[in-house]
C-alpha cells in the first residue's frame, strides 16, 4: 500500500498547466529551428552568390568573395549556435516542468544574446557596404 503521506493529491488544474507548459516549450524550440534554419539558409545564399561573382571574372568593383564567404559561415555559426541555445532552453524547461516544487527562475533571456549577435553581423556587413572595409 502506497504511503499517503508522501504522495502529492492528483490536481487536474496542476497537470493541464503542466502539459501547456510542454507545448509552449515544443513550440518554442520549433520557433528556433526555424530561424536558426532561415539563418543557415541565408548564410549559405551568400556564399553561393559569392562563389558565383567569382565566375564573372573581376566585372564587380569593391566585390571581394572572401567577405561574403565569411558574412555566409558567420551567418551558418549564428544559425548553429540558435539551435543549440533552443535545444538547451527547451530541455531546461522540460526539467522544470517535472520538477514538483517548480517556481519561476529567472534566466538569461537567449533571444536577446541572439538579437545581438545578428546587430554586431548587421553592423559589420553595413560597415563593409560603407567603407569597403
Amino acid at each position: 500500500m502506497a504511503d499517503p503521506v508522501s504522495e502529492e493529491p492528483f490536481s487536474l488544474t496542476n497537470e493541464l498547466a503542466r502539459e501547456r507548459n510542454r507545448e509552449a516549450a515544443d513550440r518554442t524550440l520549433l520557433a528556433w529551428i526555424r530561424t536558426s534554419l532561415a539563418m543557415i539558409s541565408l548564410g549559405f545564399g551568400i556564399e553561393q552568390i559569392g562563389q558565383a561573382a567569382v565566375g564573372l571574372d573581376g566585372k564587380l568593383v569593391g566585390f571581394s568573395p572572401l567577405k561574403t564567404r565569411a558574412a555566409g559561415a558567420t551567418l551558418i555559426a549564428l544559425g548553429m549556435a540558435a539551435t543549440l541555445a533552443g535545444i538547451w532552453e527547451h530541455r531546461y524547461m522540460l526539467k522544470a516542468i517535472l520538477d514538483k516544487n517548480y517556481r519561476y527562475a529567472d534566466r538569461p533571456a537567449i533571444a536577446r544574446l541572439m538579437g545581438y549577435a545578428l546587430l554586431a553581423v548587421g553592423a559589420t556587413a553595413l560597415l563593409v557596404i560603407l567603407f569597403g572595409l
